[in-house]
């Protein structure tokens, strides 16, 4: 009998041993084994096993840009006579030929621009890796918001003068200048994005991710512009105004390049959406004096349109499993950008604009990007 023990423990060892290494091997399978074939143990996503939630939050440092409400005037810097077009003089009823040549004088200045700031915002996301064939659903939230400023003085002019600043959207007469001025910007933009995408392997270190769904953003814009004339004294007021809904399908792809055996990667994400939605927008004018405030101008559109968008990231990427690969942790840092076409369609003003040659009245894409840093969970 104990000679039988004795032959089937070499047996029983072998046979222990192998199920450990087999064991050993499966529950130490790491991401980096994964090629070309895939199997139960290699797939292009957070876990090896995969099949379960997925959480993701970004900290986002943008800054924004609307090249239609940046414009704020005009800083005339050397005397001159105003040009009035040919519209503007049929509105005063001057004949073409009764215009003497004393004012077709160039201008000499130069055009005044509000400066993008940086300023912080967040994205949000949750999503579900699913058993069919790999494919999983994403779901997650943008909010970004800046509000620039900036204000500047002459203190040199002795009024009359032709000298000094000019709103770019108004000329209220042929001879008004203004000392001072103050501008602001505000812009608050939300994005809600679902995605249904499947990754997977194109080599043994470069995988990707497609992706389709549907975005819908909503972007609020507000300027206001102050003009001072302290001899008159006189302050005018510009307020703009154009808010954005929309919603429409959004495809993208992901790229990431596995550097060598290492956890990282560089991952590059491209997506483009085509918004279908409404703008509202709105231009006032209100003339400002110490006994009287008075209404000089408000114009209102509301207009359907096609608003397309273009999203692109480009950073490095770290993860690592955890648990014997049933968890995932990593996070990802890169520059980010965002274009929404036609965020600029306010009214056209009745009093035409000549000075520099700047329309009253453009259509403009807002752009906002930056830092984007991210820490995502899969388990």
């Amino acid at each position: 009998m104990f000679a039988s023990v004795r032959k089937a423990v070499p047996v029983l060892s072998l046979t222990l041993a192998l199920g450990l290494e087999a064991e050993n091997t499966e529950n130490s399978y790491s991401l980096k084994d994964c090629g070309i074939q895939e199997n139960e143990n290699c797939m292009a996503r957070g876990c090896t096993n995969a099949l379960g939630g997925a959480l993701e939050f970004d900290i986002l440092y943008w800054r924004a840009q609307n090249p239609g409400f940046s414009c704020i005037g005009y800083e005339q810097k050397n005397p001159y006579i105003y040009r009035p077009s040919s519209r503007a003089a049929q509105i005063a009823g001057i004949e073409p030929n009764a215009i003497s040549s004393n004012q077709y004088l160039f201008d000499v200045g130069s055009e005044i621009r509000l400066e993008s700031r940086w300023d912080p915002g967040f994205r949000i996301g949750t999503g579900w890796n699913t058993d069919f064939d790999r494919w999983d659903v994403f779901v997650d939230w943008t909010w970004y918001k800046s509000h620039p400023s900036e204000s500047k003085e002459r203190k040199d002019l002795i009024f009359p003068t032709l000298l000094g600043f000019l709103p770019v959207s108004w000329a209220p007469t042929t001879t008004t200048t203004f000392s001072s001025f103050s501008a602001s910007w505000r812009i608050l933009h939300n994005a809600a994005d679902l995605e249904l995408g499947r990754a997977y392997y194109m080599t043994k270190a470069f995988s990707l991710r497609i992706h389709c769904g549907l975005r819908g953003s909503w972007i609020n814009q507000k300027a206001k512009n102050s003009f001072l004339n302290p001899i008159l004294p006189t302050t005018i007021l510009t307020q703009t105004k154009n808010n954005f809904w929309g919603i429409g399908p959004r495809i993208g792809i992901n790229g990431q390049w596995h550097i060598a055996e290492s956890d990282w990667s560089v991952l590059g994400k491209a997506s483009t959406s085509l918004l279908m939605g409404k703008t509202r927008a709105r231009f006032q004018v209100t003339g400002i004096q110490p006994s009287l405030t008075l209404p000089l101008e408000d114009f209102k559109d509301n207009l359907d349109l096609f608003a397309p968008n273009f999203q692109i990231f480009l950073g490095v990427d770290w993860g690592s499993g955890l648990d014997h690969e049933k968890y995932y942790v990593g996070f990802n840092a890169g520059w980010e950008a965002n274009i929404y076409w036609n965020q600029y369609n306010v009214p056209a003003t009745k009093t035409p604009y000549e000075f520099a040659g700047i329309p009253s009245h453009s259509t403009e894409a807002l752009t906002m990007g930056g830092l984007t840093a991210s820490i995502y969970f899969d388990f």
